[in-house]
Formats: C-alpha cells, structure tokens, sequence
C-alpha cells in the first residue's frame, strides 16, 4: 500500500519527477562524457609516450668559457682561436662545427653522473609564405633513443625530396600522401603523417601561445635534405631517467644545477608536452564541478518535493504512525520516489555520457598531436555515471526524510501544525503598514516563506557564476590582443640571430631580446627580456589604467601582467635574473598590461652596458614592413599572424562556452519553474480569493511571481564580485604553473548583457508557470 502510494505521486505531478529525471541525466551525462574522453585520452596517451621513450626532460647547455676551450684544446692539439671564431660565428651543422665535440663531452659526463640517457634534438625553422598565408615547418633530425617518432601512416622519408609531417597539417590544407609541399623554393612529397613526444602541443614560440593546425607542423626528412637548408641550427638535449625517479622535478633541478648546464626542463613544465595534461585535469574538475553541483541541485528538488508531498500527507502519516507504523518503513516508501528518478536519470545519463564521450576523444586529435584515440571503458564511469548519484541522492533523501518525519503522531494529525509566521515575516508586515494593500500582500507573501527566497537566490546565485564565467573567458581572448598591441604603429617584430649595427627608418624601433631565467623560488618558466629605446613610440606599453609607461624602462624594470601574477610580484620589488651567464637585478617601476607570454621590458643603453655590449647595437626591430629574405633573421612574427592565432583559439573554446551559457540558462528556468510550483501551490488559496475579487489574470501574477525579480537580480549582482574572485585565484595558478595567462576583465557591456540574460531567464519561468496559475480554481477559497 504504501509502495503504491509512489506510483501515485508520480501520475499526480509528472512535471516535478522529470526535472529530477533531468537534473540527474545532466549530472550523469555530463561525468561520463567528460570522464570517459579522459579516461580514453589518458590510456592511449601513456601506451603512445612508453612506445616513443618521451624525454623526462630537456636540457640546454651552456657555451663553452676559453678555459673550457683551453682544455679542448690540449686534448685535441688544436687552435683556440678556431672555436673562438666557431662560437663567434654560431655554425652549429654537423659537418663545421667542431664545438659539437665539446657539447657531446658534456653530454657523455652528465649521462654518467646522473644514470640517463640523452641525445640532441636538432632542429630549424623554416618560414614560407604562399598566396599571403604564413606556414612554419620545424624541420627536426630524427632521434634514436629518445623522443622516436611515431608513424601513423605511411613509410619515412628515405630520398631527399621526401617529407614527414602532421596529420592534422595535411587535412588542415587537403594534402594527401604523394602530395607535393615547397620549403624555400624546394619541393618535396609528402610519404608519411607522424607524431613526436616531445610536440604533443606544437607551439613553437610564445609569440605565438596557441597551435594552428593549418599553418604549423613538425617535418622529417632525410639526413642530406636536413643539412642542406641553411637557416638556423638549434638544439635541446632530451633525456630519460634510466632508473624510476620519485621526485621527477628534484632530480632535474640537480641536472640543472650541474657545471655547464644553462637550465634543464622537466616534461610536467614543458607546455608542449604537459599543455594536454593542463586540459585533461582542468576538464576533470568541470566534470566533477558540475556533476556535484547538479546532484546537489537534485537533492534541493527532492527535499522541496517532499516536504511539500509530507506537508499535505501529515494527517495520513499521523495516523500511520499511530497505527504502529515506524518512521524508518513510512520514510523507505517514500524514498522509491527519488530512487526511481536516480536509476532513470542515471541511466538516460550513461549511455548518451558514452556515446558523445567517443566524438570527444577523437577532438583530441585536433588540438593535440596524438595517435587515434578509441572509447576506454573503466569501472570509474560505471561508479561515478550510476551508483554515486544512487547513493547520494539515496542516503540524502533517506536523511532528509527521517528528519521531516520525526513529529509525533498528534502533531502531525493537527491540521495546518506545520504553518508558523515567522518573525521576518511579522517584521515585514509591520514596515509595510503605510503601504496600499498590493504592495503589503505581495511581500508579505514573499516573505512568508524565507527558505522558498534563499533557495531561488542560492540558485540564481550559482547558475550566474557560470554565466559571468563564460562571459570573461570568452571576452579575454578578444581583449589579449588588444592589451598587447594598443598604440601598436608596427606590422612586424624581426628578431636576428646576432647583433645588428644598421641605420633605422623613422618607422622602426630596435630591441635587444634575450631569454632569461628568474632566480626566484623553484620555478623554470623562462622570461623574455626587451632593451628598449624609452622614448619609442613604435611599440609603446601602457599599463592597466591606460596610462603609457614606456619612458618608465630607463628607471628600471617593466614586467607584464603574466609575470605579476605569477610570482606575486609588485611595483617597488626588486627581481634577479640570469642572462647571458649574468645575473642581473633590477627595480620593478610598473607593469604592463598584457598577457602574451612572460615578458619584461627595460632601457636598451642600460642592458647593453650591463651586458658590456654598444649601446648601438641590437638583435630585433619593429617594423611596419616586412624585409626581405635575410640569412641574419631568425624568425619575423606579424601581428596578424597573432590575431589569426588568437582566432584560432576562440574557435576552439566558442562552442564549449556556447554549452555552458545554454546548461546555465537551461538549469536556471528550470529551478525557477519549480520554485514558482511550488509558491503557486502554496498560495492556492490566496490566488483563489485575488480571482474571487476581480483581479484578472496580469494583475494577479504581478502579485504572486514577478515579485521575486528583485531577487533574482540581486542573486545576479552578488555573483559578479564572486566569479570574479574566483576566476583570479584560478587564473594566477595557471600562471604559475605554465607560461599563460589570460586578462579577467568584466566589462559594463558584458555586466549589462548577464543582466539581460537572467531577466530572459526569469520571464521564461515566469510564462512557463502561468499555466498552472490559469489552473487555480476559484472554489479554492470553499476549501477548508
């Protein structure tokens, strides 16, 4: 009998079962998509970087001082002047320069001393324009024992007109195996689509934070073909640990701490390699994020729900209990209502969570370079998608229940004994005395029921949160470019591969650019360092209160807002750095109001002599043209470029946020729908008698529902300052931990829109519960 009584309840108020339905499907659906992909990702991803012996690290040595050429030298009986003049040069092929010798010496030693494996991986860049479009290829040398390369199709360059490169490069730009690609002037056909360890995030340079597919890519081509183009040679030294480390990131500092090493890198610092990692944890959060909230939601509706049901059933419960009835078995026949919407929504949720979570994976292959990754069932899915939400919603209701239960059987059979005035409400009825009668029932009403107001607000409160989240996150990739170019009067950023002297036109501004390391805490996260000219009006730097500070470099040192939040630091502190085998400190005189990577600005005259170099020389220039091809320029980065880039980015993310604006809105009419249920059911009577009196139907919503929309705009209002906060402390750890950020800027424009957007939600609501309004009878007021 008791078990039946479900059943009914269910028949009664379908609208109220299916939105628990819904919240659990949502809650469900969302875990599983999100954690299956991850899952899947996962599990291919460590079989695919054990195949390939991904390094542990990188390290880059230092040049070699005269005594460590002296020493060279004796062994070889040869002139120092030759690798003086070899290392002046910077010829770094194979063939001619015999510093390689040194740089294997060092290599050989740190093997030994610290029980790994390493080996160079060499590389170039080549640049090609075509039809106006930029495409850069990071033409590597192949390794053997560390970083293998993975082929996905096909067979390995074997001529020297064969090439390698990224799948996604190739459907990118409709290229097929047997296609031809030209690389300064040369053409080669593509035999094989590859992935390599070390380029999981392919960016080559932090000018440029995000991979384009389209225009970027890693090749392979054969030994001879390597050698005969002749821009730039670099190298890192990759390694792996031979032995299992506990502390991956102590024993790396040793390596870095070693003679002759500039810095070492572990491979949960390297953006390219843990920028996937950064993306699975942050997805593994929002799963949980989400799922959690949306079972918390569940557990609002059930405990609404059954109040509301007990309340109108006290009388019947009474006399069950009198009847001998315990409160554990009368509770246990109400807990199959809650139970059945969980094992429903639950499964609804699994099985869609599964079906999209296979797509999900596979985008992978877009945003990273990865072999395919297939759908990888664990025992985590079936726990978090089907039996947590069981247990909580279960344990919850049973909780919630036994609590509702626990008057004794006279009180419960008293009618209307659960119906008190609260004191906030008297207090209310008593400040609105002076007041026309509408204006005194409408929020003597609102008030009657404190829990019905704090429920809408906590709701409108969180589903706001996630509304400005996605409006900042969304506006921020707009606005970085902005930050980084205003006042811009340059197209061009030419960096040269050593110091220039040359004349410039009233158009070009010199820099001198160097990579840095801080000597503050543990962290490894490289900094750019510009000398600039202080009166340069090419590239100016103004700070958060649009303030040019440009002139502000001769006093000392201009870091950007990265850099600010990632180390703490503040105008007024002093910050140590390594260049050039130098340590240098300097003053912090401002901060400059961009985000693209860790970049610090300071007087080109002051750098030079500190780096007891003439002040008229430099290694980069801002240009409004761009030059022609020079043997001296290692790479020319354009601001339209970047744009495109940062373009390519918000695709990326556009349709993400668009979901999560859409669950937001959706969640929010749908608490609403049912909190205003539950104030109509409540108020039958009240509405009976406003319909008794005349009041037509406009008028009598005006008094019931639409006084809650200065709650809801206040629950808006109050979540500004709160996401803010949040998406602050979030963006500062992402920060610290990899060499991006992005600007949290809320506007008035996005704050207007966010209002609009709840007040769309409420009126939705609104016209959603109007039918039930309709529904009131007016012999409601005959109740008794």
């Amino acid at each position: 009998m008791l078990s039946k009584n479900s059943m009914r309840f269910i028949r009664l108020k379908p609208f109220q079962f299916l939105s628990i339905v819904t919240l659990i499907a949502m809650a469900s659906f969302i875990y599983v998509c999100l954690q299956g992909s991850i899952d899947s990702v996962t599990y291919f991803l460590n079989d695919y970087t054990h195949q390939t012996r991904q390094e542990d690290f990188f390290v880059v040595l230092s040049a070699p001082s005269k005594e460590d050429l002296n020493k060279l030298n004796r062994s070889k009986r040869e002139d120092t002047s030759v690798f003086l003049n070899q290392l002046s040069s910077q010829k770094k092929t194979l063939q001619n320069y015999s510093l390689i010798d040194y740089y294997n010496l060092q290599i050989e030693s740190l093997a030994e001393e610290f029980d790994v494996t390493l080996e160079g991986r060499f590389y170039r860049d080549v640049v090609n324009d075509v039809d106006g479009n930029t495409f850069r290829y990071r033409v590597i040398n192949p390794t053997d024992s560390v970083n293998l390369t993975y082929l996905l199709e096909g067979k390995l360059p074997a001529k020297e007109n064969e090439i390698a490169v990224f799948k996604t490069f190739a459907d990118g730009n409709q290229l097929n195996i047997g296609d031809t690609l030209t690389l300064n002037q040369r053409s080669f056909t593509i035999t094989a689509f590859i992935a390599v360890p070390d380029y999981i995030y392919p960016i080559f340079n932090y000018d440029s934070p995000l991979y384009e597919p389209t225009r970027e890519t890693v090749a392979i081509v054969t030994e001879a073909a390597y050698q005969q183009f002749d821009e730039k040679q670099w190298v890192l030294y990759s390694g792996y640990f031979n032995q299992e480390i506990g502390d991956l990131e102590g024993a790396v500092s040793k390596i870095s701490n070693a003679d002759g090493v500039s810095y070492a890198m572990s491979r949960d610092q390297n953006v390219r390699i843990n920028a996937v990692d950064i993306h699975l944890n942050s997805n593994q959060l929002l799963s949980m994020t989400f799922t959690v909230l949306l079972l918390a939601m569940s557990v609002f509706v059930i405990l609404l729900v059954m109040k509301k049901r007990i309340n109108s059933e006290r009388v019947q419960i009474g006399i069950l209990k009198a009847m001998g009835y315990r409160r554990y078995e009368i509770a246990l026949s109400y807990l199959g209502y809650p139970l059945l919407s969980t094992v429903f929504g639950s499964l609804i949720g699994f099985f869609l969570g599964i079906g999209l979570s296979i797509h999900l994976a596979n985008t992978y292959m877009t945003n990273y370079v990865v072999p395919f990754v297939g759908f990888y069932l664990t025992s985590k899915l079936i726990i978090g998608g089907i039996i947590l939400p069981l247990i909580v919603v279960g344990v919850s209701s049973l909780i919630i229940l036994l609590l509702l239960l626990k008057d004794d059987p006279l009180t419960l059979m008293r009618e209307s004994s659960h119906l008190k005035v609260s004191r906030g409400s008297r207090m209310v009825m008593r400040i609105l005395k002076p007041f026309k009668f509408e204006t005194r029932f409408k929020y003597s009403l609102a008030f009657r029921n404190i829990g019905k107001i704090t429920s809408l607000f906590s709701v409108v409160v969180v589903a706001s949160i996630f509304l400005v989240f996605s409006s900042i996150v969304f506006h921020s990739f707009e606005s970085i470019v902005d930050k980084a170019f205003k006042g811009a009067k340059y197209s061009y950023q030419i960096k040269y591969n050593r110091l220039i002297d040359a004349s410039l036109a009233d158009t070009e501004s010199p820099f001198l650019q160097y990579t840095t390391h801080p000597v503050i805490g543990e962290k490894t996260t490289p900094f750019y360092l510009y000398g600039i000219i202080p009166e340069n009006k090419v590239s100016p730097l103004y700070n958060s209160q649009g303030e040019e500070i440009t002139a502000m470099a001769q006093h000392g040192l201009i870091i950007n807002e990265f850099i600010a939040r990632a180390y703490a630091l503040q105008i007024g502190d002093r910050l140590s750095f390594e260049v050039k085998g130098m340590e240098l400190t300097y003053p912090i005189v401002e901060v400059v109001d961009h985000y693209n990577g860790p970049m610090m600005y300071t007087s080109l005259e002051k750098l030079a002599t500190d780096l007891g170099l003439n002040s008229n020389l430099y290694n980069g220039k801002w240009s409004s043209e761009r030059p022609l091809n020079d043997k001296n320029i290692s790479y020319i980065f354009s601001i339209d470029d970047l744009t495109r880039n940062i373009k390519v980015g918000m695709e990326m993310i556009r349709i993400s946020l668009l979901v999560m604006v859409v669950v937001t809105v959706i969640l929010g009419s749908l608490m609403m729908v049912l909190i205003t249920t539950f104030i109509i059911e409540e108020n039958q009577r009240q509405i009976s008698i406003l319909k008794v009196m005349g009041y037509s139907r406009k008028e009598v919503s005006k008094l019931v529902l639409t006084i809650y929309f200065p709650f809801v705009m206040l629950a808006y209002f109050v979540s500004v300052p709160l996401t803010r906060v949040g998406i602050d402390y979030i963006m500062t750890q992402i920060a610290s931990e990899l060499p991006m950020a992005i600007p949290t800027d809320f506007t008035l424009t996005q704050f207007v829109i966010g209002v609009l957007t709840v007040g769309v939600t409420y009126w939705i609501s609104l016209l959603l519960s109007r039918g039930q309004l309709d529904r009131v009878s007016l012999h409601e007021v005959l109740k008794v």
